[in-house]
């Protein structure tokens, strides 16, 4: 079995050694007791982030990620209800600037740049960790500016279980008492000795029919937005002996959306797609007792189609990445990871015609302890796109004390066109695809206080980033130049053995833009940049029934880079309540926006006011 485990690794360009046998396998270094709300990726490097387990997603039922990423403060640029467009923002960084990475892979699509997070099934989520910043230590990728978003999914388990979640969620309207429906059903089990399997699938009926409060003042019915869609995941993993594994995944979407215009438009559109990423991955750990390595192969092929009332478009995108991931553990002092990643994208679009894109990284970090206070980590990366290429040096201090930890990073940040930005044709607009990358410095500084009563984190940071690309008179240039400073902050605190838990974490942004040639917008804030978003939660923790409290609050943002006019502030009260009745069976209840309040994340896009969602988890 061992030889078929090597003639694989060879086959995704792996070092040929054989994994170590169980009884010769390298035991890893001495975990490290770590602050509650700073935690690590695994050696070599460093890196404040913040995590959300599968138990923190269990406990307050998540609708999608995006409610997620909203109560971990960050802001999201959202155009309604579930299955709709949803896009974090980071630090005033958007769309293709914050990386989505799953499993080791990123998701980001090569035409438009953002990731669809309602392909996701939250119930095989094990942990998500949020980066900040353009300081990613992680040899995954390398695009990250604003920030990145790393998911890793559930392990499989030994014995047989069966999952089924069952939920029907309220608008509170008369007409249309139940909204929506969604089942979610999952088996995971061990088929031998070295063999286990898990396959998972859900489906939702969301009608999004909503009141909500027109711009005149007057109540009415949000229409045509209703979304079907359902995901089907599968995972096989095979171990071999000392510790080697195989796993083949293939995660599935089909969406059938009503998107809707502006609140004033009668333009509605239908978005069709069909999505699905098959990967193949083999680890080897303890080669040569040095190092561990890792060979993922996938391929990722999107479909959608849109109809409006300004045509049909179709748009075929078949992505294979491979991506090869070792990590040296051998000398004490000096912690060393790297990796190199390719891209071959090849699309075929309606409005951006048919055309091959060749990406890769090649990325090192190495980490240096002077001594148990002080260490260094030195990320490097190379990475090209097509005819563009960058050199993204990166440089990080760290000293970590009894009580604090200081954390002083500096870094560049290159974010690459997408391909609509190169080749877009339609509607009067044109792509450019002479355009040059995205770029800019960043640096931070980190406190975390460890051992005080409520620990908590502090960041502050400053950006220079410059020829952003923006669409201008027809077509995209790069155009704008902008300064960024802000604080990011998160705490949280258990209280008699975490039965009650508080936490709170946020964002203040102060930007700037720079453009001398344009006297109307220079020295103005940028839009849809808020001055402050944040997010503070109470919890109840028993062993039969738990209850969480939530507040997420968003800030004045301009709706254009004129400055002339801004959407309010806003607060949504949230709750969620689980109760287990027995061992396998939990009811549960969310509620969202509790006080009904009228909001918008963009311009004329109506969100909810308040949402009841009632569920059923059964376990065996």
């Amino acid at each position: 079995m061992k030889i078929i485990c090597l003639i694989i690794s060879v086959l995704f360009l792996c070092l040929p050694f054989f994994a170590q046998s169980a009884e010769e396998e390298v035991t890893s270094e001495p975990d490290i007791v770590l602050p509650e709300v700073v935690t690590y990726i695994d050696t070599p490097v460093v890196e404040q982030r913040q995590v959300f387990t599968a138990e923190d997603i269990e406990k307050l039922h998540f609708e999608d990620m995006s409610a997620l990423l909203k109560s971990a403060g960050i802001q999201m640029l959202e155009y309604g209800p579930y299955g709709l467009e949803s896009k974090p923002s980071i630090r005033g960084f958007t769309d293709e600037t914050v990386r989505v990475v799953v499993d080791g892979i990123c998701m980001n699509n090569a035409q438009y740049g953002t990731f669809d997070f309602s392909t996701l099934n939250m119930e095989n989520i094990e942990k998500v960790e949020i980066v900040r910043g353009g300081f990613t230590e992680g040899v995954e990728d390398e695009g990250a500016v604003g920030g990145a978003i790393y998911i890793t999914t559930k392990k499989l388990e030994s014995g047989h279980h069966i999952f089924s979640d069952s939920t029907v969620k309220s608008y509170l309207t008369d007409s249309v008492p139940f909204d929506t429906f969604s089942e979610n059903i999952q088996y995971s089990g061990q088929l031998g000795e070295s063999d286990y399997l898990k396959i998972s699938a859900k489906g939702t009926y969301a009608q999004n029919k909503f009141i909500y409060k027109t711009y005149k003042g007057k109540l009415k019915k949000r229409e045509n937005s209703d979304v079907k869609d359902a995901n089907a995941d599968g995972m096989y993993t095979h171990y071999f002996s000392g510790g080697s594994s195989l796993t083949l995944s293939d995660m599935f979407y089909i969406g059938h959306k009503h998107i809707p215009g502006s609140e004033t438009s009668t333009n509605i559109g239908l978005q069709e797609d069909w999505n699905n990423s098959l990967s193949l991955s083999v680890f080897n750990p303890g080669i040569l007792d040095s190092f561990n390595l890792k060979n993922t192969f996938a391929w990722i092929k999107t479909t959608r189609f849109y109809d409006d009332d300004y045509g049909k478009s179709k748009h075929f995108i078949n992505d294979f990445k491979y991506s090869n991931a070792i990590e040296v553990y051998r000398w004490n002092k000096i912690k060393q990871t790297a990796g190199v990643s390719f891209d071959f994208t090849h699309l075929r679009s309606t409005s951006d015609g048919t055309h091959n894109q060749i990406s890769g990284v090649f990325k090192e970090t190495t980490k240096v302890f002077f001594n148990d206070i002080f260490s260094i980590t030195v990320p490097m990366a190379v990475k090209f796109c097509g005819k563009n290429w960058a050199f993204v040096p990166k440089l990080g201090f760290c000293a970590d004390f009894y009580y604090v930890e200081i954390l002083l990073d500096g870094y560049r940040m290159v974010q690459f066109p997408n391909m609509d930005d190169l080749y877009w044709q339609g509607s009067g607009f044109s792509g450019n695809p002479n355009l040059k990358p995205e770029k800019g410095w960043g640096a931070e500084f980190t406190l975390n206080a460890k051992r005080f009563w409520i620990p908590f984190s502090v960041c502050a940071f400053t950006n220079y980033y410059e020829d952003k690309i923006v669409w201008s008179n027809s077509t995209t240039e790069n155009a704008k130049k902008a300064f960024y400073f802000g604080v990011d902050f998160n705490l949280k605190r258990g209280f008699f053995d975490d039965h009650f838990v508080l936490g709170a974490s946020g964002e203040y942004l102060y930007t700037k833009l720079l453009d001398r040639s344009d006297k109307k917008t220079y020295g103005n804030k940028i839009m849809w940049t808020p001055d402050f978003t944040g997010s503070a939660f109470a919890q109840l923790n028993f062993s039969k029934f738990n209850f969480t409290a939530s507040v997420d609050y968003m800030g004045k943002r301009y709706i254009s880079n004129l400055n002339t006019t801004y959407l309010e502030p806003y607060f949504l009260v949230n709750a969620a309540l689980n109760l287990t009745i027995w061992k396998h069976f939990t009811p549960y209840v969310r509620a969202d926006n509790i006080l009904n309040r009228r909001y918008e994340s963009i311009d004329d896009y109506p969100m909810p006011g308040i949402i009841i969602s009632f569920g059923v988890k059964i376990r065996f």
